[in-house]
């Protein structure tokens, strides 16, 4: 089985999705779970893009947005949502 860059990065994600998830669960809905579930839904935003890239064959959302492209940026802002979260929190 051979691995790809795009397989080993689509891992990697999920499973800091996975860990953010359990942290958030564990700080049980306080002030810094909420920068963790960002977090999480931006490591899923990525894998998503990751995936349909394998998958789909030059998908268009709109005139020249690639689906895989929306998500990525979809990621991007969910991680500067988390920042801005952790920043709040911790004031």
């Amino acid at each position: 089985m051979d691995l790809m860059i795009s397989t080993t990065a689509a891992i990697i994600a999920l499973l800091i999705s996975a860990s953010a998830t359990y942290n958030a669960y564990r700080l049980r809905g306080g002030k810094l779970a909420w920068s963790e579930v960002l977090i999480a839904f931006s490591m899923i935003s990525f894998t998503v893009s990751l995936v349909l890239n394998l998958f789909l064959s030059d998908p268009k959302l709109f005139n020249n947005v690639k689906v895989t492209d929306f998500f990525f940026i979809l990621g991007f802002v969910f991680l500067f949502a988390a920042s801005l979260r952790l920043r709040f929190s911790l004031k």
